[in-house]
This record gives C-alpha cells, sequence and structure tokens, in this order.
C-alpha cells in the first residue's frame, strides 16, 4: 500500500488529547464562527512555522465549509451521515493514518487461499432471510476498546489483531489484549502484499499466518511503539530481561511468551454479500478492506458514498467487521466497522456503512466500483519468485468496498 507519512503535528498522544480542558463541538453546534484557532485549541495543536500554519488553516477552513454544507443537505433528508470536526480536520486525505492497499495476485497466498475456500467455507451458508436481525459482537463481551495506530501505516495489524482477540475469546473464553506490535515488527512480508510490511503496509492474512506459526504476546508484553510512523526491532523483552522474539523466521514453535494462537485462516470469496453476512453472524468479527479516504470527516449515522469515483472505491484500509443492523429512527440498514483511529473519531471509533443486499437492486453491479490503482502499494507486488507483478484493475463491491477482501481466523485456542 502507499505509504502515508503523517506530519508531527498529527502525532499527538491519546492522553494528552483527553486532557484538552474544552470539548469540541458536536455536528449540531457547528456554524461558520467556529475558528480555526479555538479548533487548535480544542484538539491540542501546535504548528511548527507559519508556513504550515497557513496551510492547515486553508485546509480547516475548507473542510468547514464541506462539513457545514453536508449538514444542512443532512437536516433535510434526516437519514445517511453527518459531519464534524475531528483530528483530521486540518489534514490532507493523503495524511490519513491507513497502511493497506488491496490482495489476490494470482500467485499470491491470499489468492490460493480464495479458491480453496470458496469451495469449502467452514459454515453453511444459509438465506439472508433466516439469519439474526441484527448482530453487535461488541454486546458479548469478546472485544476490546478501540485503539489509535497513529501515524504508523499499522491498520493492518490493529484490524488483525482486534478479530484475533475476538476469535479467540470465542474459542476459549478468555479475552485478551494483544500485542499490535509484534505483528508490526515480526510478521515478514516477501511479496509486498499490501505494502512492505511495519509501517508501510500488510494484510489481514499475513498476520494471521504468522500467528498460526509463531503465536502472539500480550500487549503489554511488547507495547504499541511505532505511532510515531517508524517500525521497531523484532525484540521482546522476558522475565530476565534479555531474550529475543523467537520463530520470527517461520519457525513452528510458537514465540517465548505466547499466550494464544490460531489453527488457520479463511478468506471468504470476493464482493460476496450473503457469504459475508454468514460468516459475521456465525463465527464472529471480520478483518475487512475498505475504501476510507471519504470517512475523514464523518461523525456519526450511517455512512454513504456512491462507488462513482476513485476515491470511494480505492480500497486502502484494513478494519473490523464488528456487526450489522438497523438504525431504529432512519431505517436504514448498515455494516458497524471497528476503526483503528482511537475513540474520538466517529460513533467512538467505529463508523456505520450503509448495508444493501444485492439481489434487492435491478443491477447489482450499481453497489459496486473499480478500484483502478491496485498497485499503488496495492495487493502482492511480487510473486512467489520475486519477480514484479502489477495487479490489474479489480471490481470492488458494497459501500467503501467492503465486500471485497475478508478473512476470518480459525481455531483460537491458548498456549
Amino acid at each position: 500500500m502507499m505509504t502515508l507519512r503523517v506530519p508531527l503535528l498529527l502525532l499527538i498522544a491519546a492522553s494528552a488529547v483527553q486532557c484538552v480542558a474544552a470539548l469540541p463541538p458536536k455536528w449540531h453546534e457547528l456554524d461558520e464562527t467556529y475558528s480555526f484557532e479555538t479548533y487548535a485549541a480544542d484538539f491540542g495543536k501546535t504548528y511548527d512555522d507559519p508556513q504550515d500554519y497557513g496551510r492547515r488553516q486553508r485546509t480547516f477552513q475548507e473542510n468547514l465549509r464541506t462539513i457545514l454544507a453536508h449538514n444542512d443537505e443532512f437536516r433535510e433528508e434526516k437519514t445517511g451521515h453527518v459531519l464534524g470536526v475531528n483530528y483530521f480536520t486540518d489534514a490532507m486525505l493523503t495524511e490519513l493514518p491507513t497502511g493497506y492497499v488491496k490482495s489476490k495476485p494470482a500467485a499470491s497466498l491470499q489468492a490460493q487461499q480464495a479458491r480453496r475456500l470458496e469451495e469449502d467455507l467452514p459454515f453453511a451458508v444459509d438465506s439472508v432471510a433466516d439469519l439474526p436481525a441484527a448482530v453487535d459482537w461488541r454486546t458479548k463481551g469478546v472485544v476490546t476498546p478501540v485503539k489509535n495506530q497513529g501515524a504508523c501505516g499499522s491498520c493492518w495489524a490493529f484490524a488483525s489483531t482486534a478479530v484475533l482477540e475476538s476469535h479467540i475469546a470465542l474459542q476459549t473464553g478468555v479475552l485478551y489484549e494483544l500485542s499490535m506490535q509484534e505483528i508490526v515488527s515480526c510478521a515478514e512480508n516477501p511479496n509486498h502484499c499490501g505494502g512492505a510490511g511495519g509501517c508501510t503496509g500488510a494484510t489481514a492474512e499475513i498476520a494471521f499466518d504468522f500467528v498460526r506459526q509463531n503465536g502472539i504476546v500480550e500487549e503489554w508484553s511488547f507495547g504499541y511503539q511505532s505511532g510515531h510512523g517508524a517500525k521497531i526491532e523484532c525484540t521482546l523483552l522476558n522475565d530476565d530481561k534479555e531474550a529475543s522474539l523467537r520463530g520470527v523466521a517461520g519457525l513452528s514453535d510458537p514465540i517465548m511468551n505466547s499466550v494464544a494462537s490460531i489453527e488457520g485462516f479463511t478468506v471468504l470469496p470476493t464482493n460476496n454479500y450473503t457469504v459475508v453476512m454468514n460468516a459475521i453472524a456465525k463465527l464472529g468479527p471480520v478483518a475487512v478492506s475498505v475504501a476510507c479516504s471519504p470517512w475523514k470527516l464523518y461523525e456519526g449515522g450511517v455512512f454513504y458514498a456512491p462507488m462513482i469515483d476513485q476515491i470511494s472505491a480505492d480500497v486502502n484500509h484494513l478494519v473490523v467487521l464488528a456487526g450489522y443492523g438497523t438504525d431504529e429512527e432512519t431505517q436504514e440498514d448498515f455494516w458497524l466497522i471497528r476503526n483503528s483511529w482511537g475513540p474520538r473519531w466517529g460513533e467512538g471509533g467505529y463508523i456505520r456503512l450503509r448495508r444493501t443486499d444485492p439481489s434487492t437492486l435491478d443491477d447489482p453491479s450499481m453497489d459496486c466500483g473499480m478500484d483502478v490503482t491496485p498497485s499503488d502499494g496495492a495487493a502482492c507486488t511480487k510473486d512467489d519468485s520475486g519477480n514484479d507483478i502489477v495487479p490489474p484493475a479489480t471490481q470492488v463491491c458494497g459501500t467503501s468496498a467492503i465486500l471485497f477482501d475478508t478473512s476470518i481466523p480459525l481455531g483460537g485456542h491458548l498456549l
């Protein structure tokens, strides 16, 4: 995936943000009098030089106009989503923290898994009408708090770890907070799938396969340190303060101090609404790749962006599908998505995406778009022999391409 560098001004610690005296206004409290100076104070921001200050101020003012215009339309329609000010209101789209883009070129491990598992899914595929009307895995006690990836392109590690936490809890009854840093620092990515690994990105499949071979430690054992934007060395102190991680190069023995592992993982068929609905209803949270750029200013509601332009279909982020349901007031069906931009973004760190059953459309492709740049940090850009490959443009379906690339770990167990 494309390496997105976030400037130092975006690297404020979560604890510092929460110490700001005044809470920023919600969408219904915003108007044109909300100033850039107030915004900077509300979010604890400082700027290095006058030129940077001016650029950020102009970006903020442009985004504020977008927010106010969009929310005026929401007041008329009374459906959809609202926009608001957040930590990214003075940032360009290219500065959003992501860290994952696309997958499944012909020669990749992911594609091989997908072909095999399309014929042998680990659950029966029932009619959507026979599934529960709503699912929210947060209510089952198997979901840990929302985290913040910071300036590192580590969404792939954050989403994968969150999904692992839930599935291991579902299988064992033990909800660990597992180490994102271990995945970022130690999971190798020789085929450059979704990036070159670390803070440049990778895929859920890379993370799951690493944990299958090596196990995973708790968060306190190898705490997250890459929020500043750099991968750190793959080391972990044991009780003697000296040992390094074992098993990093694909050894079969679990890493020292690992607490859990998995037997394998499932890559679901591409762009298949019914299979994804069955997976989230029957197995647990799902790792999903998405086109997140239009989410930058999201505050709440059921988000929708038509798949009619490159931004809306440009897959560049990995998140967790944590459930689905229907909004009680607007009757809009939605997917419940856990993000890794901290709990102050969106709805407590979550976003709801419009959920459309393609069988209800005259033309199911109306809910699809084309990702025309799957090689910009995308897919696997090297085959198993190390040769460069260029993935072709690919169809992605569902709001924000949510149905395109989905996977789930299997056989969670304790070590």
